[in-house]
């Protein structure tokens, strides 16, 4: 039974890829604390370390803000570096690093599913209605939960 839920996923998988389509990977449920994402994405990576960010930047952190630093988690075929970002210990922001030369074909993945990007920065490209971005300056794709949405769009409509 194990296998073939196994080879369902990859099938899944390979069916994303082939339509174009990135989506944040389900163990990075939003909303979820650090200890409970940590026991899951543990034996899907190389290794994970965890630190506290002293000064809290987050609006929907009013106590503590931390991070989940994970090494080789698979993410579109490769091994990549993951940092999660909790605030008050729910999962608020996904940032999965990338390589250069994939970051035009991340934004067209994303153009195809969610439309044009709703803000285009000199360093980030935002599908904000959708809480996904791809920046360049480190090279990563982001997701934000829906609670960031509307302090993002905010932020994003000010730097015009």
């Amino acid at each position: 039974m194990k296998s073939i839920l196994c080879g369902l996923f990859f099938v899944l998988l390979s069916i994303s890829s082939a339509c174009g389509q990135i989506v944040k990977p389900e163990v990075f449920e939003f909303g979820k604390t650090l200890t409970e994402i940590k026991t899951q994405v543990t034996p899907l990576s190389d290794s994970i370390s965890v630190r506290l960010i002293e000064e809290i930047q987050l609006p929907t952190a009013q106590k503590s803000q931390s991070q989940l630093d994970i090494y080789g988690f698979v993410f579109e075929g490769k091994k990549r570096n993951v940092e999660l970002i909790f605030a008050d210990d729910q999962l608020d922001i996904v940032w999965i690093l990338t390589e250069a030369e994939e970051e035009k074909e991340f934004i067209t993945a994303f153009t195809k599913q969610f439309g044009n990007p709703t803000h285009k920065l000199e360093s980030i490209t935002f599908f904000v209605n959708d809480g996904a971005a791809v920046r360049n300056q480190p090279h990563e794709v982001l997701f934000i939960s829906e609670r960031l949405k509307g302090p993002y769009k905010q932020w994003l409509d000010s730097q015009h």
